[in-house]
């Protein structure tokens, strides 16, 4: 490979880089936005599945003069000193000046198109879906509910015989709750407002578990009480009302 050659396989490779990394930062920025408002509505999410790209290349090569002569390259191999990619491979010529032509330059111009796609964190495999809601047992106690966990995959497939965890998240309950109205609410009212007769569930042949839960009768009407459901890697909150 020449040393133009290089050259622009360098700036090609810098060039890359920055669009990738530019891309992962936006998406973390997508993924930082809270996925419910201050009232505890679920917002939307929003995702980057790619990014296409064109670079133009530009090359301008002055005339090598003859063996002998003061002539010399325009894009000295001391230029730039970055590490090549190695799948990129670009053999540009090198112009050469018969004997008695004049002095003069060449260009050459390339362009590169690609597409960066963004790839699933489960590798193109069926990403896992967990739901969860709750279910007022009597209208006359709706404070005495049924929590329903079902937990499958984007293929459409049940996942049986796997571990629900469930986890009272006591800063979000507070902060929901003070902007839904409940002033004055205390950690250890949060704390102690919700009773689950189970905190470690398993899944059923059909992927389903269930949990008996209780709102104390003190807390006030405008509570939210914020509810983690995870299964491994996979999240996913319920609010609970009083």
């Amino acid at each position: 490979m020449t040393q133009s050659s290089k050259f622009v396989a360098n700036s090609v490779e810098q060039i890359l880089l920055g669009l990738a990394r530019g891309l992962r930062d936006a998406q973390a920025v997508l993924d930082d936005l809270p996925p419910t408002d201050a009232f505890g509505r679920p917002q939307p999410g929003y995702h980057l599945p790619y990014l296409d790209f064109n670079i133009k290349a530009t090359v301008q090569a002055q005339l090598e003069a003859p063996e002998g002569s003061s002539g010399m390259s325009v894009l000295p191999g001391t230029l730039r000193k970055a590490r090549p990619i190695p799948q990129l491979q670009l053999a540009l010529p090198t112009p050469k000046k018969a004997p008695g032509e004049a002095s003069g330059s060449t260009e050459l111009i390339s362009t590169f198109s690609g597409r960066l796609v963004s790839i699933p964190p489960s590798n193109a495999l069926p990403v896992v879906r967990l739901a969860a809601r709750s279910l007022v047992k009597k209208p006359t106690k709706p404070r005495e509910q049924q929590l329903l966990v079902t937990l499958s995959n984007s293929a459409g497939q049940l996942i049986s015989d796997a571990a629900v965890e469930l986890n009272l998240d006591i800063d979000a309950s507070l902060a929901l709750s003070e902007a839904a109205g409940a002033s004055g609410l205390t950690a250890e009212q949060v704390r102690n407002g919700l009773q689950l007769n189970e905190r470690l569930l398993l899944t059923d042949q059909k992927g389903s578990a269930t949990c008996e839960l209780t709102l104390a009768p003190g807390l006030p009407a405008s509570t939210k009480l914020v509810l983690l459901v995870s299964s491994g890697a996979t999240l996913t909150q319920l609010i609970l009302t009083p």
